[in-house]
């Protein structure tokens, strides 16, 4: 669907997340950002910190350290090197 981004969080033992999304806010290496659809491609690190993503209104939470985001064609991809459980 052209409003929504396409979100993957994988982390070296499993596939955490894998789902289509309205809008996702990462902490990069340089400080967080924001993906919204038709957002321009971009490669970046990413630093330990709150992974946010909103479907429908609602916000959910993903704690990461570190590791790399894709982003291309409504697509956002996170490689990262752990997810902490609360």
């Amino acid at each position: 669907m052209a409003n929504e981004i396409h979100l993957k969080v994988v982390t070296p033992i499993k596939l955490e997340v894998d789902e289509q999304v309205d809008e996702v806010i990462a902490p990069g290496e340089a400080g967080e950002f924001g993906v919204l659809p038709g957002h321009e491609p971009f490669v970046t690190t990413l630093q330990s910190g709150e992974l946010k993503y909103k479907k429908g209104g609602v916000e959910r939470k993903l704690a990461l350290e570190g590791g790399l985001a894709d982003v291309r064609e409504d697509n956002v991809s996170i490689l990262a090197d752990r997810v902490v459980e609360d």
